[in-house]
């Protein structure tokens, strides 16, 4: 695994010219991050295109949303609904980058879609310079494979394609096969992503997936106290507090009965007897202690938030001098794990109903929450 500053490079994405695109994570933040290793030109900042986080020496650092996955991993097997509503999505961005000068071909690595959102990367590298239209076709021919012909939008893509139409005529199109119930309202927003401006305002009505954002978050650390709570109950309006009243209790200096006090041998052994559990008491708890982990391993601590949630934590990748297996499942969090060297380990974490997550875990370190949202 490749480490480029604070970024780590978990796997390639594509190669285009000098310019190689990375699947990354933040060392700092554990967030994923799209890495442009040897990007030539100037980073774009436009509606749908990724944030630039980042520009260093070496590479473009763009902020890569939870949850979203690249186009190609459709490729010849996407959904014709889901496609059109890409498509459309795309050619109003790459509409409205042509009116501000800027000329992208996207290519299906570099854009990332979440549900019905869509995202496009590397706007602004020459290598990415070219006529939109032609690159739109194209990327509709490659995600709709064999059903191309089946396109609803296959003839006015062909036109767009020829010069014969603009962008413009494919997400100003009226869509009467398009569904009116819950599939045509808005996508469903991750937790840390700001909701685009649309043209028209209308209330967000839920995705027909259903399906939600796990976020991975480690613990800074396992001294956290919790914060006291120094809010006082108000007081009524016009009430003036009484006095609280005081109450004495006076005790007499000399016992009501009589002291008697034990003799000087029985008290010695008393004291015998105590400092003799004392000793059976600390030898118990050293015999029993829990043995360390064989082999110095490490033991790290998976909790879920909501505690009832459970997350099933898979092992992808092992750092080297580790002789655990990849693939196998660590355990049904919350609960521990051990590991047997330092390093980060790549882990997968699956909840029900939900996308499943790729980790980075660096060992030891704090306890891991997973947060179902």
């Amino acid at each position: 695994m490749e480490v480029l500053g604070t970024y780590w490079l978990r796997r390639i994405l594509a190669r285009i010219a000098s310019t190689i695109a990375f699947e990354g994570q933040d060392t700092r933040t554990g967030m994923p991050v799209m890495v442009l290793k040897g990007a030539q030109g100037v980073p774009v900042a436009a509606e749908g295109v990724l944030p630039l986080l980042e520009e260093i020496p070496e590479a473009w650092v763009l902020e890569w949303p939870i949850g979203a996955v690249p186009l190609s991993q459709y490729l010849g097997v996407a959904d014709l609904e889901r496609l059109e509503h890409w498509l459309k999505e795309m050619a109003r961005i790459l509409a409205a980058l042509k009116a501000q000068g800027v000329s992208h071909a996207p290519i299906p690595e570099l854009c990332l879609v979440k549900g019905k959102r869509v995202w496009l990367a590397g706007v602004g590298l020459k290598a990415l310079s070219g006529e939109p239209e032609k690159a739109l076709a194209a990327l509709a021919r490659a995600l709709a494979g064999e059903r191309y012909p089946e396109f609803r939008l296959k003839e006015l893509l062909e036109g767009v394609e020829a010069g014969k139409e603009p962008l413009q005529a494919l997400f100003s199109e009226a869509s009467p096969q398009a569904p009116a119930g819950p599939e045509g309202g808005a996508a469903q927003e991750s937790p840390l992503e700001e909701p685009p401006a649309q043209p028209k305002e209308e209330p967000p009505r839920p995705s027909a997936s259903g399906r939600k954002v796990l976020s991975v978050d480690p613990v800074p650390g396992e001294a956290q106290g919790l914060e006291a709570k120094t809010s006082e109950a108000p007081r009524s309006a016009g009430t003036t507090p009484s006095r609280p009243r005081v109450i004495r209790i006076e005790e007499p200096e000399e016992p009501s009965f009589a002291v008697v006090e034990p003799p000087r041998q029985r008290r010695r052994g008393l004291l015998v007897g105590l400092l003799g559990a004392v000793v059976l008491l600390a030898l118990t708890l050293f015999l029993l202690r829990p043995s360390a982990p064989s082999g110095g391993g490490y033991v790290m601590e998976f909790r879920t938030d909501p505690p009832t949630e459970r997350a099933e934590v898979l092992l992808l990748e092992v750092p080297e001098g580790s002789k655990m297996a990849p693939g196998q499942l660590l355990l049904t969090a919350p609960g521990r794990a051990e590991f047997d060297q330092k390093g980060v380990y790549r882990l997968r974490i699956r909840v029900a109903g939900r996308d499943p997550v790729d980790y980075l875990l660096e060992v030891p370190g704090p306890p891991l929450v997973i947060k179902v949202r």
